[in-house]
């Protein structure tokens, strides 16, 4: 569990406050960027309980209530407080092509059921979703009310926000805020491996580029949907040095886990850890399913 108390906001720089991660029932990190105008909210929580939660203590902290929203990509944890919130709110195309789907899906537990039977789901997001939202008679899944094609950048007051539609191996519709006056970049889930085809896989056609890009940004901080805590440029320098270092090797050595975690071990003169296994079994997985469809 996070040192950071789960249920208050904590500032980031002078305008950007976050909302711990909750691993108990999969919810993401939120983000609120207060301008002199608008307040942005950057994804919309996982429950009408986990919006709940936020508007709890941005009342009890103070601040503005959100006057918009963003929504990094179409996976629940990220949607379904989106109707509580009721927000004008902004998607890239694809998220919003995905959430007309996943509107007119039953999410009753027999149907999430046969949808994990059909590989529409995975277990892991069902058991999450019962977790978190035991009754799911009245959810309601809600497009964007202003969908993006590549970037759009908002002006929150004295605070720009730039929407910016960069996909990857976790979710093709991935997009993320990036706010240059406060050198902070939300990156949604973007960086995480694929979940949705078999094996956890990750893919250095998809994921190289992105970190390049990434890292391009002037950015002191990066804040990842599922991390306890938002990473300092040098945190996120060292994960994307870590994830580039394993996957060349794998891309290099072909699928021989002994060789590469030798190299691996070799290379970076460390002793393995669980954390290089999993990195390693994802670019394998990635290595032999290097090209996905998405599941919707």
């Amino acid at each position: 569990m996070s040192m950071h108390a789960l249920d208050q906001l904590h500032p980031l720089t002078e305008r950007i406050f976050w909302l711990p991660a909750d691993s108990r029932t999969d919810r993401p990190m939120l983000g609120l960027v207060v301008g002199n105008r608008e307040c942005l909210l950057i994804d919309a929580g996982n429950s009408p309980a986990h919006v709940g939660l936020l508007r709890n203590a941005i009342q009890a902290q103070a601040m503005a209530q959100p006057t918009c929203l963003a929504i990094t990509h179409w996976h629940w944890d990220h949607v379904f407080g989106a109707a509580t919130l009721n927000l004008p709110s902004y998607a890239s195309q694809e998220t919003n092509r995905i959430l007309q789907v996943l509107a007119t899906l039953d999410w009753g537990d027999a149907a999430l059921d046969q949808r994990v039977a059909d590989g529409l789901e995975i277990a892991f997001c069902r058991d999450m979703i019962k977790a978190e939202l035991a009754d799911r008679s009245q959810l309601q899944i809600v497009t964007a009310t202003t969908t993006i094609e590549q970037q759009l950048t908002l002006d929150l007051g004295n605070c720009a926000a730039e929407l910016i539609v960069v996909g990857g191996d976790h979710a093709h519709d991935s997009m993320i805020v990036y706010l240059p006056s406060q050198a902070v970049v939300f990156l949604g889930d973007c960086i995480y491996d694929d979940l949705y085809h078999g094996s956890r896989r990750l893919t250095t056609s998809q994921l190289f580029p992105l970190l390049e890009r990434l890292l391009a940004l002037p950015a002191d901080y990066y804040c990842a949907s599922h991390h306890e805590q938002p990473l300092t440029r040098s945190e996120f320098e060292a994960e994307a040095q870590l994830l580039r270092h394993i996957g060349t090797i794998v891309s290099q050595l072909g699928p021989d886990p002994e060789a590469i975690l030798t190299q691996i071990s070799q290379q970076l003169a460390t002793p393995l850890t669980e954390d290089h296994h999993e990195i390693m079994q994802a670019f394998l997985a990635g290595l032999a399913l290097p090209e996905v469809k998405s599941i919707y």
